[in-house]
Formats: structure tokens, C-alpha cells, sequence
């Protein structure tokens, strides 16, 4: 554990946002956000560090009264931010640091990379693992997961490069129309799309390979949608949050734009539904969350329909804005507030330090 932390000093701690994904806005986002919301009186120096879409890096530090630094101006000259430097000579940036609150998605944040990198350089970081990370970012592996660890997933083929058994007319024959299709390591409903009929197909198809060798096809669930947070505590023990169900409103599924945009979905937690079908949500999170090796926090997604509940993909870096699923949930709860929440993860990264 870094030397503050043991002696009960304050805490530093750099927000880490940005990245070369699709999820870039998003993150920026939430890493604005969760710097605006830690608790002044108990961190040390708060400090915004900006990962480029080229993967260099920025960073700056709030100042005395705790103001953020327009994050979004990083890179503007003459401004608060320093950089760009090179993550392989970026010394400076880390000295000091005794956690990193991680607000990275997709790419580089939510697939391992980052949190290998700061392994190597000795700083906490919230969130899980290399192992956890890598596995959940890959909508394809962690299928077999949930299987072995007997989760329920809807049918599903893999089209691509390393899949040349799966013809566009052995999609048509499985899945039938709609389905599904999916860039395994991509998030926020980004890099997918749904397919209606064979020319859609094949349209999708033909994009989506531009980012991915292999593609995921998965056959169309009709049911109620969920998210369940998961988080570690800080005393050890592991709590599923409130279920969240989810309404798209004006659009087909629960696609970026039903996300991201007011007014376009229901997003009701505690969820609206009968004690033993929210127990089922929270057994089927807490199982993916073991299952996959997370730690520190996850949410995962699922649809209950034809009397089961398929479990669709596990996020181990979720959105944190302070409207984000996961801070909800947290408020559902136990009336929590965002920065409590934000207490709970740094903790317990400190406590896995």
C-alpha cells in the first residue's frame, strides 16, 4: 500500500480518462465528473490525467480550491495541462500517485492495457484486473465463461476470419431475423448493429469487419432488460447493487442513442419487478463477477425472457458520470450518494494494494 495510505495521510489520487476507443467523449465524461464529485477533505492532490486518441498522455492537477481543469481543453496551448509525453517517459505524471481512479472505456481502458501498464509502474488502481479486463472486453470469450459457470447466453455464431464455417445463409438458417451483431470488444452499444433482413446483414457484416476480424451473431431476445451493478466493499465482501431495468423509448433496442440521450429510455431502479425475478438478476451479477475474476467493480447486462435469464456481456469499467447505472443503483441502495461510491472503489483499491 503506498506510504500515505499507510500512515493515514491523504490520499492522491489521478483520475485516468480519455483513450484511443470509441468510448473517447464517454470517458471524458465520466473522469470530468469524478473529479468534480471526490470529496475535498479527504484526498491529497487530485490530479486529471488525459489519455489522447494517440495514446499520449496530459495531465494537470485542480487547484488549491479543488477547481477541475477544463478537461476538454487539454490540449490547448498555454492551459493548465502538461504533455504530451510518450507513457513509456511519463515519470512525472505518476509520482506522488498513491491510487488511480480509472474512468478509461473500451480500447487501452477496459481491456487490460492500462491496468498492466500500471501494474508495471506500481500504482492502484480501481477496477479490475488484466485478467478480468481482457476477458469481459471480449464479448466471444466470455460467453464460454458464463457457460462453464452455467449462466444462460442467447444462440449465438462467430463470422469472420478465424470462423470460415459460418456462411451469411448458415446466419439466416440459426438466428432468423432480427439479430444481433457485435464487435467483441467494443462498448456503449458502439461497432454493433441489428440486422432485419439479408441485405442489412450483409451490410453490417461488411462494416463492422473494418474493426474486428471476427464478428458475434447472436439470435434476438424478447424480454425485460437489466443491469445489475456489482461492487467489492471495502471490509472484503462483495454486494450486488439494486437491479436497473431498462426501456428503450423510440428506438429498437437499448442502442448508443437510447444511452446517451435524454428522454430516449426508462431507466427504473429499483427495478419495478417481483423480489424473485430481482434475486435472479442479482445471483446471475454476482456469479459473472466471480466467474470472470472482477474485482472492485462490474455491471452486468442481461434480458429475461422465455422464463430464463440470459446474461449478454459484462462491463468491468462502467460509465461514472454521476447519472451514469452503476451511481444510481449505488443511490437506490442505501441512499449513497456519487461521492460515497467513489469512496467505496478507491478503497477498495487500496485495500487490494
Amino acid at each position: 500500500m503506498p506510504a500515505s495510505a499507510k500512515s493515514g495521510g491523504r490520499v492522491n489520487v489521478n483520475v485516468v480518462m480519455g483513450g484511443p476507443s470509441a468510448e473517447y467523449e464517454i470517458s471524458l465524461n465520466s473522469g470530468g465528473q469524478v473529479l468534480a464529485f471526490l470529496d475535498r477533505g479527504k484526498y491529497g492532490r487530485l490530479r486529471a490525467v488525459v489519455i489522447n486518441r494517440e495514446k499520449q498522455i496530459y495531465y494537470a492537477d485542480a487547484d488549491g480550491a479543488g477547481a477541475v481543469p477544463d478537461i476538454k481543453s487539454f490540449a490547448a496551448p498555454g492551459g493548465p495541462f502538461k504533455g504530451p509525453l510518450p507513457p513509456s517517459d511519463c515519470k512525472e505524471v505518476w509520482d506522488g500517485c498513491d491510487a488511480a481512479f480509472l474512468a478509461v472505456h473500451g480500447e487501452f481502458g477496459e481491456d487490460g492495457t492500462i491496468q498492466g501498464y500500471l501494474d508495471t509502474v506500481g500504482v492502484p488502481y480501481t477496477g479490475c484486473g488484466v485478467y478480468a479486463s481482457a476477458v469481459a472486453m471480449n464479448k466471444i470469450t466470455s460467453k464460454f465463461l458464463y457457460m462453464l459457470g452455467g449462466l444462460s447466453v442467447p444462440e449465438y455464431s462467430v463470422y469472420g476470419v478465424n470462423h470460415p464455417e459460418t456462411s451469411v445463409d448458415g446466419i439466416i438458417e440459426k438466428h432468423g431475423f432480427p439479430c444481433f451483431l457485435k464487435c467483441p470488444q467494443s462498448g456503449s452499444s458502439r461497432l454493433m448493429g441489428r440486422a432485419a433482413d439479408r441485405e442489412s446483414l450483409v451490410a453490417l457484416l461488411e462494416e463492422l469487419q473494418e474493426s474486428a476480424d471476427d464478428i458475434l451473431v447472436e439470435t434476438m431476445v424478447g424480454g425485460i432488460e437489466f443491469s445489475c451493478g456489482v461492487i467489492d466493499m471495502p471490509d472484503g465482501s462483495t454486494r450486488a447493487l439494486p437491479p436497473i431495468e431498462i426501456r428503450p423509448m423510440g428506438s429498437e433496442f437499448f442502442d448508443y442513442k437510447a444511452k446517451y440521450t435524454h428522454g430516449c429510455s426508462e431507466e427504473l431502479v429499483p427495478a419495478p419487478r417481483e423480489p424473485e425475478l430481482l434475486a435472479q438478476v442479482e445471483e446471475a451479477a454476482l456469479r459473472a463477477h466471480k466467474l470472470l475474476r472482477c474485482h472492485g467493480v462490474s455491471r452486468t447486462d442481461m434480458i429475461y425472457g422465455d422464463s430464463k435469464m440470459y446474461v449478454l456481456e459484462t462491463n468491468t469499467l462502467p460509465g461514472m458520470t454521476s447519472q451514469s447505472l452503476l451511481p444510481q443503483a449505488f443511490k437506490a441502495w442505501r441512499g449513497g450518494t456519487y461521492s460515497e461510491l467513489l469512496d467505496i472503489l478507491l478503497a477498495s483499491a487500496l485495500k487490494r494494494a
